[in-house]
C-alpha cells in the first residue's frame, strides 16, 4: 500500500487539487509541518458520523441566529462544540 503524503506547504498551495484526489481515490494523505505528522486529508465517509451531524447542526442553528437578529452567537457556540470535540480525540 502507498501512503500519500505532503508537506504543510505543499497542501496549502494545492488543496483543491489534493482533496479531490482524495475525494475520489478514497486514498487519505497525511500532511508533515516540521517533519512531523500534523493532519490527515481523509474521504468524507471516514469521518465520524456524529461529529458530522453536530457541525452540521450547530451550523444551521449558527444562521438562523444570525436571520433572527440575533447575531453570531451560534458561531461562537460550534467552534466551543468543535474544539471540545477535538480535545476528546486527542
Amino acid at each position: 500500500m502507498t501512503v500519500l503524503t505532503a508537506t504543510a506547504a505543499e497542501a496549502r498551495t494545492n488543496f483543491s487539487r489534493i482533496a479531490s484526489a482524495v475525494s475520489e481515490t478514497g486514498e487519505r494523505v497525511t500532511v508533515f509541518k516540521n517533519s512531523k505528522p500534523w493532519v490527515v486529508i481523509a474521504p468524507a465517509g471516514e469521518v465520524d458520523a456524529d461529529y458530522v451531524e453536530l457541525v452540521r447542526s450547530g451550523i444551521l442553528e449558527g444562521r438562523e441566529q444570525i436571520v433572527s437578529g440575533l447575531g453570531i452567537e451560534g458561531t461562537d457556540a460550534l467552534r466551543k462544540t468543535v474544539a471540545e470535540l477535538r480535545s476528546q480525540h486527542d
